[in-house]
């Protein structure tokens, strides 16, 4: 068995989007994500991006004020 039949014997998840950052729009959605109870490794899965992207906007390290607008959305 080749390495690549092998690996096809499994159900694996479509990639279909690769994101080296996430934008800050995106790092609102993340915060609401978060908040809803996705796991750091579900977001950065759903957008395509590694878990310390996600973590980088959870510990406000990059998109400043993203969490705030976040709850301002979710506020209503």
């Amino acid at each position: 068995m080749t390495p690549e039949t092998y690996i096809s014997s499994f159900d694996l998840n479509q990639i279909t989007t690769k994101r080296a950052s996430l934008t800050f729009e995106e790092a609102i959605a993340v915060w609401l994500m978060r908040w809803n109870g996705d796991t750091i490794q579900i977001i950065a899965a759903r957008f395509g991006t590694n878990q310390g992207r996600v973590a980088d906007v959870l510990t406000e390290k990059e998109h400043a004020g993203s969490k705030a607008a976040a709850f301002s959305l979710r506020s209503g």
